[in-house]
């Protein structure tokens, strides 16, 4: 056995001896990591490898002699190099760096551009931006399991997201401000929203797969719109490639909840699209057979799986003159939500304890159907004047259905006994949301050093809620048993409305050759923007009164009905009309000398915004009109301390304006408290100033530090109100004194060959000072003489503010055999979700972990195979209150820390998988 023993060892030397190792870095003539290249070594042997994300290759096992290492790269000038292996060496580094083939290129312009939606193009636009940007490219997009854009934002350092009631993300939130604070760009021009209340976009009609980029800007420049205090958020959509390309995909996938609990539906084909009033006129009363039935009915059951699927084929003609792009994608999928929610109140007799008044147990199913197109053209006359052509749709219907089981938690609940009053609603609800948006741009260089760039845009978006109904019953549970259900009432409603966009833009700039990249530059811009809103509700009761489930009725349509208030909503404040106009004008220079590159300008802003009710209303304002202007300076300076270095420092003032929907004194039925609109409310105005250091390594990898800090004037926050005869609690918008908010953030990227880390991390610290309510007695020491309610101050953080951002991607690919993963981690910290009038009784968010996994396997050159699974840990949101339960002689469910806290809600979406198929078809692929 020793001499086997000795045999092996001296066999496993030689083996050593002969076999070695070849490892170097692929690199670029600037030093860029040049990833898929191929390394052979002795050509036609079958030893080879493919550089990794970061430029490194290893071969393995190289046999001592002689060899002839060759390097090729589309783009590249072939290399070779000789080495010998002997038995006294086991490694060697040979590293290689490869120019640029010009035959191949034919121009030299594109030996300095990125690859369109690579990760190269993203570092280099955040390299070389004047101001604070984040990018991510379309590869990033690509292996990310995100069906719309509002699943990307929330990866982006600094930024989270507001979720609607299915979980989705919806709003994007920058730096801790209210989504009110920040705007949304398609391909650099803002576009008017859908959303019925609010002007801010909702990113989740915007489906991922039709992007070239994702910008995230967190400071404006003089030629950029000043009404962002967070930031903006551009949407670059993709363009016309260089060659011929056709990129499509097709996913299928199911949502783990309605495998648990099914899928309610109703039959949303035969919905009415507009009320009796709309169709016949102000006057007609409506009987109650004119309305549809069908789709009152809910029925439960499985869904099919979810389809997505997206397409786009572009190309260059006429010599590259012209290029064009056409794309498009659908999304039909079925999400559901399980939910808890407790309406509150606050002891009135002086420990400022949340009350807990009624128990919502909710179930949300929602059908969702996104499609979207779009077309891109530009066409270039000659290398002084070209023109740009934009055209896109997005769409997004929902038909959801919520079920509610509510139990009064106020007299009469006895959670040992099993008595309580039971309250049941079932809602029907569709949503239409439409945006239409085109753009017409040209670039002309005038003569000398003169250059005019001018843009025309048009947009249209609508939002239209037909025929929405909610039909409630009653019911007791005695000794935990329920009585049948009783009718207790049932509404229908209409809501719409839709806004017109027209915007011009003119920008002249001044950069002579002698200039370097230095410039002065001026523009004007003028936007006419209107909204037409139209509301309608009819309300019916049982008649008659008394009808219960299994006796009288079986679903709502064997209910009989009569109609409160046949002529409609004549008078609702919802039915307005509405206007913004905006004039603006600005001047910048840029002055790049040696390491210093600095932008500094003055822009002016113009506003009149203002509503007129199409219908008065008694004791509520008719009209208005708001005139008012501001001087918005702005700064930027970047110091280039090394190439892949920089020291940026920006300052600039902004504003946000209300939306339409706020200023109109409305009363908006909610989910939680009604909605209320402010016709005093005033803009927003901020002092910004960032100071950031960027670190780019190469043209992958990068570390970014900053620290923000933001002044701001009159902050917009929706508070709980009390309102009317009834003293109910009802939320609406107002300004409140003076804020501030500062923070830092790292963003950090890094690749080592096969496996790569994205992380970023925000802090934001923010504050604002408040008078709170805080009911007691009139004397402490004699409690005969009532009580009454005082008035303290608060210093709290600004609402929509979370502490604590993180985001992790640990990532690995292996362009050898074709792999592709990723898993993300998405940790949004604590966050003030809403505003109580009582002291010590807003509701904050729970912090939240998202775990995401994707894998991605190549078949073949130009097919991709991959899985997708979200929120793997099925993360749920919860809302709470920092102060005990109230309680009284009961135990209430599902509070788990009532001694500490008060939980107000709690939804679960559990996992979503989704398989699928990418094709990449390239012409330039397969020459």
């Amino acid at each position: 056995m020793k001499q086997i023993a000795l045999v092996a060892a001296f066999l496993l030397m030689c083996c050593h001896a002969k076999a070695a190792t070849v490892k170097g870095k692929l690199l670029d003539e600037n030093k860029e990591p040049l990833t898929g290249a191929i390394i052979l070594l002795d050509a036609g042997k079958g030893l080879y490898a493919l550089a990794g994300l970061d430029g490194t290759y290893i071969i393995k096992n190289v046999p001592v002699g002689t060899h002839t290492i060759t390097v090729s790269f589309i783009g590249y000038l072939t290399q070779e190099k000789t080495i010998t292996m002997t038995g006294e060496s086991d490694a060697a580094t040979i590293d290689f760096q490869l120019a640029q083939d010009s035959k191949v290129l034919n121009e030299v312009v594109v030996s300095g551009k990125a690859e369109a939606g690579s990760d190269a193009e993203a570092r280099l636009t955040e390299r070389n931006a004047s101001q604070v940007v984040n990018v991510m490219s379309a590869k990033a997009i690509s292996i990310l399991p995100d069906l719309s854009v509002a699943n990307l934002v929330q990866r982006m350092s600094g930024l989270t997201v507001q979720r609607n009631s299915n979980g989705d993300p919806q709003y994007v939130i920058v730096r801790g401000m209210d989504k009110r604070y920040s705007y949304t760009l398609v391909n650099g021009f803002k576009i008017p929203s859908p959303d019925n209340k609010n002007r801010y976009l909702p990113l989740d009609i915007f489906p991922a797969t039709l992007l070239e980029r994702l910008e995230v800007y967190k400071s404006l420049t003089a030629d950029m719109e000043g009404d962002a205090i967070g930031g903006a958020v551009n949407l670059v959509m993709k363009s016309a490639p260089d060659h011929f390309e056709v990129k499509a995909d097709f996913q299928t996938g199911y949502n783990y909840i309605n495998t648990l609990y099914g899928f309610d539906h109703y039959n949303a084909s035969g919905i009415e699209k507009h009320s009796p009033r709309q169709l016949y006129g102000t006057g007609y009363a409506a009987q109650p057979d004119e309305f549809t039935q069908k789709n009152l009915e809910v029925k439960n059951n499985k869904p099919m799986p979810d389809l997505i699927g997206s397409l786009s084929i572009g190309n260059r003609f006429f010599n590259n003159r012209l290029g064009v792009l056409v794309g498009g994608s659908f999304q039909n999928s079925y999400r559901a939500t399980k939910s808890l929610w407790f309406d509150y109140d606050v002891d009135p007799y002086g420990s400022d304890l949340p009350q807990l008044g009624s128990l919502q147990e909710r179930h949300y199913s929602i059908h969702q159907m996104r499609s979207a197109g779009h077309a891109r053209l530009d066409y270039k006359f000659n290398d002084r004047n070209e023109i740009k052509f934009y055209a896109g749709y997005y769409a997004l219907d929902n038909n959801e259905t919520r079920q509610i089981r509510s139990t009064s938690l106020k007299l009469g609940y006895n959670s040992l006994q099993g008595d309580a009053s039971l309250g049941y609603t079932t809602r029907t609800k569709t949503t239409n949301q439409g945006i239409l948006t085109s753009s017409l741009q040209g670039n002309h260089k005038l003569f000398g050093p003169l250059a005019l760039a001018w843009s025309a845009v048009y947009s249209t978006a609508s939002n239209n809620e037909p025929d929405n109904a909610k039909f409630t019953r009653s019911s007791t549970m005695q000794d935990f048993k329920e009585t049948p259900q009783g009718a207790e009432g049932l509404s229908r409603q209409w809501l719409n409305n839709k806004d017109n966009d027209l915007t011009g833009y003119l920008n002249l700039t001044v950069q002579p050759e002698s200039w370097g990249r230095s410039l002065l530059k001026a523009g004007a811009m003028a936007r006419h923007k209107d909204r037409d809103g139209n509301y309608d509700i009819y309300n019916f009761m049982p008649k008659p009164t008394q009808q219960f489930q299994g006796t009288n009725w079986n679903t709502v349509s064997d209910v009989t009905w009569s109609l409160t208030n046949p002529l409609g909503a004549t008078s609702d404040a919802q039915n307005y009309k509405a206007h913004e106009y905006i004039h603006a004008a600005y001047v910048l220079g840029k002055l790049d000398v040696e390491r210093w590159e600095v932008n500094a300008g003055v822009r002016a802003e113009q506003t009149n915004q203002g509503f007129t009710l199409k219908n008065p209303v008694p004791g509520v304002i008719r009209d208005t009109s708001e005139h008012y202007t501001d001087v918005l300076p702005s700064l930027m300076a970047k110091y280039k301390i090394k190439p892949g270095m920089n020291l940026r420092f920006s300052y600039y003032k902004s504003i946000s304006r209300p939306s339409f929907f706020e200023i109109v004194p409305y009363l908006y039925p909610e989910d939680g408290y009604p909605e209320r609109g402010n016709p005093k409310l005033q803009r927003v105005r901020a002092q910004n100033v960032d100071l950031r250091l960027e670190v780019f390594p190469n043209v992958t990898d990068q570390i970014l530090v900053g620290v923000f800090y933001k002044s701001i004037t009159d902050p917009i926050e929706y508070t709980i109100t009390k309102f009317g005869i009834a003293n109910e609690n009802s939320l609406q918008p107002n300004n409140f004194g003076n804020a501030r908010n500062m923070g830092a953030e790292i963003d950090f990227i890094h690749y080592f060959n096969k496996f790569g880390i994205r992380a970023n991390y925000t802090f934001t610290h923010s504050t604002i000072t408040t008078t709170k309510q805080l009911p007691g007695p009139v004397d402490p020491n004699d409690l005969s003489k009532g009580y009454t309610t005082y008035y303290v101050n608060q210093t709290r953080p600004m609402q929509g503010q979370a502490s604590h951002i993180g985001n992790v991607s640990l990532l690995y690919k292996n362009l050898d055999k074709g792999w592709e993963s990723q898993l993300s981690l998405v940790y949004t910290g604590e966050k003030l979700e809403a505003i109580s009038p009582y002291l010590n009784n807003d509701l904050y968010g729970k912090p939240i972990a998202i775990l995401d996994f994707s894998l991605e396997k190549r078949v073949s050159k130009t097919v991709d195979v991959f899985l997708k699974a979200t929120n793997l840990l099925n993360s749920a949101y919860q809302m709470y209150i920092k102060n005990p339960v109230y309680q009284k002689d009961n135990e209430y469910p599902y509070q788990k820390d009532p001694q500490n806290k008060t939980l107000t809600r709690r939804d679960e979406y559990y996992q979503s998988f989704r398989v699928g198929v990418r094709v990449n078809f390239s012409k330039n692929q397969n020459q």
